[in-house]
Order: structure tokens, then sequence, then C-alpha cells
């Protein structure tokens, strides 16, 4: 099974965009047709851009965090790692590394500007979709 860290806001657009590439994406790992890595930090994240930039409620994102959970392996980091300037990336990366993943899937320019990452791929959702097709 292919392994993957989907970054915080490939989730966001699969909360907002049906029948996009990151839905799809979304709905592989659901499906479990994918094996999607998360870490308490990447959880926090996504809660906290739902809270924060999209207003959603504590018991409305709470629920997506759930959900993203239930069929996601959480895994814990040992390392920390300082790759790029922009820290929350740096925690993605963390994720990726621990759970040897082979995919990034993301829409982050900093992230995605790095092409791979220790043999990890990094890539946008509908790249990855054309690489597993």
């Amino acid at each position: 099974m292919i392994k993957v860290v989907i970054d915080s806001n490939v989730f966001i657009s699969a909360f907002y965009l049906p029948g996009s590439a990151p839905a799809e994406v979304v709905f592989l790992a659901r499906k479990r047709r994918i094996c999607n890595f998360v870490s308490p930090p990447v959880i926090g994240e996504i809660e906290r851009i739902l809270k924060g930039k999209l207003k959603w409620s504590d018991s409305r994102a709470r629920g997506a965090v759930k959900r993203v959970k239930k069929f996601s392996e959480e895994i814990y980091p040992e390392k920390r790692l300082k790759a790029i300037s922009d820290d929350p990336d740096n925690r993605i990366l963390e994720c990726a590394v621990s759970g040897q993943a082979g995919y990034i899937i993301s829409g982050d320019r900093h992230l995605l500007n790095l092409k791979k990452y220790r043999g990890i791929r990094i890539v946008t959702p509908s790249d990855f979709l054309d690489a597993i097709r």
C-alpha cells in the first residue's frame, strides 16, 4: 500500500471542494486504498485552520478532525527537522519521515519547491493521482 502524508491544506480543500483532486485523495485514504499518516501537530494545524481562518465551530472542527484520525495512522515523530523556513511545514516532513511515507501530498509551495525530501516525493493532489493511475 502506498504510504502518504496529506497536508492540512489538502484536507481543507477537500472539505470545501467535493469532486476535486484533494477530495479524491482524501477519499482514497478514507477507503484505505492509501495509508495516510498524521501526527499531533498536523491534526492541530487542521483544527486551528478550521476554527481560525474558516470560523468553524469547535464541535464542527473537532468532528472533522475525529473523522481524519479515524482513517489515518497517527504517529509521533521523535526527531525535529528544520529543513525549510516555514516551521509548520517541517512538521509535515517529520511526519512523513517517521512514517516512511512515499509521498507528501500538498498544495504548499514551500514543500512543493523541494520536490523530494529524503526520498519522499512531494507532489500536488493532481500529480499524485496521475502518478498512481
